[in-house]
């Protein structure tokens, strides 16, 4: 199976600056660059591929271009499956508006999916989530839409055929994220559970 991991935020031309929310994590009120958003995916991704790898896929990981041009990348080598890699923040978009507070973890799926594919996919990686204590039974998972709350993940993965989700496992500005996964475990875990939760979804035989 051809899995596409892309590190969003970073490698924007139109935004190269770009990094993605922060969260203090040393409490002393000043965003670093070692606080970013996009720090910390390219970290857990780090941990995915290996373990993607190890569990006999291939991996194509992209991060840089307009998410219209990953998305055809995605398309041109045939993927499979497509994770856009985030971390969640209270002061972004679709963080404040879906209600649910700061302790949970998400996993977006393209609502056009054909059925059993998105959902199934979602849930696989959902579960992966679940089994992490701090997560539990706060991980979500929603149909990604251009018309609602969730219009800002559906357009991280709206462009490619694959089977896409928008990944935000945990909150990069709640202090018990932080403290849980901000740190070389902690940010390890949440890389293997999207791969696992890949993993289980390619032995399912719905792709």
């Amino acid at each position: 199976m051809i899995v596409v991991l892309d590190r969003q935020h970073s490698g924007k031309p139109h935004n190269i600056e770009d990094l993605g929310c922060w969260g203090d994590l040393d409490h002393d009120g000043k965003a670093s660059i070692r606080e970013s958003e996009s720090v910390f995916t390219g970290l857990y991704l780090w941990h995915a591929e290996i373990r993607l790898r190890e569990h006999g896929h291939t991996v194509y990981p992209i991060s840089h271009g307009r998410y219209r041009e990953r998305h055809k990348s995605s398309n041109e080598v045939g993927a499979d499956v497509y994770v856009a890699a985030h971390l969640n923040s209270l002061t972004g978009g679709s963080r404040t508006r879906s209600g649910q507070g700061a302790d949970y973890g998400a996993v977006f799926y393209d609502y056009r999916s054909r059925p059993g594919r998105g959902a199934e996919l979602a849930a696989c990686i959902g579960e992966q989530l679940s089994a992490i204590p701090v997560l539990g039974s706060r991980v979500r998972i929603w149909p990604a839409k251009p018309t609602d709350w969730t219009s800002r993940a559906y357009s991280t993965i709206s462009g490619t055929r694959a089977v896409a989700i928008c990944y935000e496992p945990a909150f990069l500005d709640y202090r018990p994220h932080q403290e849980a996964f901000m740190n070389p475990e902690g940010i390890a875990l949440l890389g293997i559970a999207l791969a696992d939760g890949i993993h289980k979804y390619s032995q399912r035989g719905t792709i």
